[in-house]
């Protein structure tokens, strides 16, 4: 059975060991998950297993010329040889909270935000859409501190917050009781992220569909700003014909689904800059800044749909957001 390093840490009290631990458990993905969350301790250890497994921690015994160590066996009479030992093999390796929440942040469009919560090994690591939902990850290694963390962060936040964990393992009955009556929602990194090779992490599903429910309540005035826009862009893509990706296709990615520029620019194939050169001409005709309109993603959703119902009434654009800015 392939290993998880989603898995470990769950299984890691104080999310914290050796370098040859966490090799042994993380297996053939642990050059991507250094990369991605592990750092070297500030303390060293002091004792070292002994590779016999005879039972025996070998004391470890700084070299005066600071180059290294040796590990001597504790055994009486001692048995085992003595063991040479670089710094790296005794400095331990722990798991770093804020580049974590950052790659979490990076895979899912989040906007970074970092804060330290009550509960053990959880923090809020960013927000998502305008309504600045808290984006929070804890870290537990049994399902009774799973379970106190989710009421120490209902009763702590008192709204809509967005919760993951390493692994959906210990999400029992009463958690989700807890979450459901707060507005809340849990995701597992396990199935929700892949981890590459780079120690990066790439998101298995579109964010924008995954946390739809977090997205602003629309409003009456936001339906007709959300029509004028979206028949704006789209007389801009029928008017002055642009090579791929369209305005409409960057409007769509990035209004709807909320993806980055970077994100767009890589699933065409092109620069970045000509990305935001798009967002930037939706920007100058519609009047209003693309990030903006993220919170009309809903009104603009249902309007695309209509498109494509032929009982829908055609929809043109209105006086005020169709005039250019440079008439």
């Amino acid at each position: 059975m392939k290993s998880s390093p989603w898995l470990c840490l769950e299984a890691m009290p104080g999310l914290v060991a050796l370098e040859a631990d966490w090799r042994r458990m993380v297996g053939e993905q642990f050059a991507g998950f250094k990369a991605l969350c592990l750092k070297p301790s500030s303390w060293r250890v002091s004792r070292f297993p002994c590779p016999r497994r005879c039972g025996c921690n070998h004391s470890v015994i700084l070299r005066h010329d600071g180059a290294g160590a040796v590990a001597v066996c504790r055994c009486a009479p001692p048995a085992c040889p003595d063991i040479p030992l670089t710094l790296q093999e005794i400095t331990p390796l722990e798991v770093s909270s804020v580049r974590l929440g950052h790659a979490i942040c990076k895979a899912f469009g989040f906007t970074a935000r970092y804060a330290e919560l009550p509960p053990p090994n959880t923090f809020q690591f960013g927000s998502w859409s305008t309504d600045a939902v808290p984006a929070i990850l804890t870290i537990q290694v049994q399902n009774s501190d799973f379970r106190r963390a989710v009421a120490e962060l209902a009763a702590h936040l008192r709204q809509p917050f967005i919760l993951f964990g390493p692994t959906s393992d210990f999400l029992d009955a009463p958690a989700k009781s807890m979450l459901e009556n707060c507005g809340a929602a849990f995701f597992d990194l396990n199935t929700q992220v892949i981890l590459t090779e780079h120690g990066t992490l790439k998101p298995t599903g579109v964010p924008g569909e995954l946390f739809a429910r977090f997205n602003p309540q629309p409003r009456e005035l936001d339906l007709d700003v959300a029509r004028r826009v979206f028949a704006l862009v789209r007389n801009l893509d029928t008017d002055k014909p642009l090579r791929p990706p369209t305005l409409l296709a960057v409007f769509r990615h990035y209004c709807i689904e909320e993806l980055s520029a970077s994100k767009i620019a890589r699933k065409y194939g092109c620069s970045k800059p000509t990305i935001l050169r798009r967002l930037d001409l939706i920007r100058s005709r519609t009047g209003m800044d693309p990030r903006q309109l993220r919170r009309l993603s809903p009104h603009i959703a249902k309007i695309e749909d209509s498109l494509h119902d032929p009982r829908a009434p055609r929809i043109r654009p209105k006086s005020g957001l169709d005039q250019d800015p440079e008439d």
